[in-house]
């Protein structure tokens, strides 16, 4: 006896549903990978001196920046 169009078509959804899933298994073990081995940078490049400057310190507030700027240059 033949099977019924139901369970052909249940058993097609199944296996395309475990196909896709070993895809994605696959691509995320991809990524790992060349997270690993640090070919992709982190993010895009960032252009410090083309940033706009932040105008909205207190005088106070600047004068301590620019020491700690000086302690970290120092080290």
């Amino acid at each position: 006896m033949a099977k019924s169009p139901h369970s052909f078509n249940k058993r097609q959804r199944e296996k395309d549903k475990q196909k896709k899933n070993k895809e994605k298994r696959e691509r995320r073990e991809e990524k790992k990978i060349e997270k690993a081995e640090g070919d992709s940078p982190a993010g895009p490049e960032i252009d410090w001196d083309s940033a706009p400057v932040n105008r909205t310190l207190s005088d106070k507030e600047e004068s301590e920046k620019e020491k700690i700027e000086e302690r970290n240059s120092d080290s």
